[in-house]
């Protein structure tokens, strides 16, 4: 605008001073210039609408700009507590590693122990059925041992069965047979020699214990309480008994019986089984106890294995 004012006095100047020619010439020129001008304005006014698009668009990416910034910063952010959460996680796998480890070895060594226990266990099974064989044997040689304790009182029963009533008893006690025969049948007062009547006894008696050679027999003298009176070697009850229970050994011996399976043995006046204060008492006292087992020999064998 500045220069179209300059241009309109300078033109009136020219045109006072100049031909007409010339004055065309320079109109001419004037509105070329003016042409130029107005042409070069549009192209500023181009530019500058160029210009404000360029700020425009150089706003809008700088918006852009500071919104990326601000979206990497969250990224990073995000990307920061994505790595502090990567790093717990390899944390926490690297301790469930190793807890599974520990789970494993643990495991395996409650695996070896209980295959060790199940060998235990099978071997103890082995054993305990070997044992229960041991035992069934062991209580059919129990019920054979009875049945024949029970058979040898039977047939010493029948044996003596002249006897009843004349001092002579037949029992059987813990396993064993026990034949009391009382001294008013085999002895004198004092005397350890055995009256026939007594020997007869011992016959018969011999007779079923001579045919079994795996009895054990005990013979056991007794007396009553009263003090022996008597001469000789014989000091007291204990040899009194001790006599008596050899003199029956050697009858029992000369009618057949194997003086190994036999034992001599006195008790005296201390294995009472009545009161020694009544002559009746005293009389029941005065005995020899004839005590018949059987050979245990199986069953203690069978009892240590056990």
């Amino acid at each position: 605008m500045k220069k179209t004012l300059i241009a309109i006095p300078l033109s009136i100047t020219i045109i006072s001073c100049v031909p007409q020619t010339k004055y065309k010439e320079l109109e001419q020129k004037y509105y070329a210039a003016l042409q130029g001008e107005s042409k070069n304005k549009k192209e500023i006014e181009e530019k500058e609408a160029e210009l404000n698009k360029l700020r425009s668009q150089y706003t809008s990416l700088k918006e852009q700009e500071e919104a990326l910034t601000k979206k990497k910063e969250d990224l990073d952010k995000e990307y920061e507590n994505l790595q502090l959460e990567y790093t717990a996680k390899l944390k926490d796998l690297d301790d469930l590693q190793k807890k599974n480890a520990e789970i494993s070895n643990e495991v395996k060594s409650n695996l070896e122990d209980k295959e060790k226990l199940l060998g235990d266990l099978e071997q103890t099974q082995t054993q305990l059925k070997e044992k229960i064989k041991r035992i069934n044997e062991l209580e059919g040689l129990i019920s054979q041992q009875k049945e024949a304790v029970s058979g040898l009182k039977e047939k010493l029963q029948n044996a003596l069965k002249n006897y009843e009533g004349k001092g002579i008893t037949v029992e059987e006690k813990g396993g064993n047979v026990y034949v009391s025969m009382e001294n008013k049948l085999l002895f004198p007062s004092a005397s350890w020699t055995v009256e026939s009547e007594g020997l007869n006894a011992l016959h018969e008696l011999a007779a079923v214990l001579a045919n079994d050679k795996d009895l054990n027999i005990i013979i056991q003298g007794h007396t009553d309480s009263d003090k022996y009176l008597g001469n000789g070697n014989i000091k007291d009850n204990w040899d009194l008994s001790v006599m008596r229970a050899t003199s029956i050994t050697r009858a029992l011996q000369n009618e057949g019986v194997s003086p190994t399976q036999m034992t001599a043995s006195g008790r005296g006046e201390y294995l009472p089984i009545a009161e020694n204060s009544t002559a009746t008492g005293k009389a029941m006292n005065r005995r020899v106890d004839i005590i018949i087992a059987p050979n245990l020999d199986e069953i203690t064998k069978l009892l240590n294995e056990l």
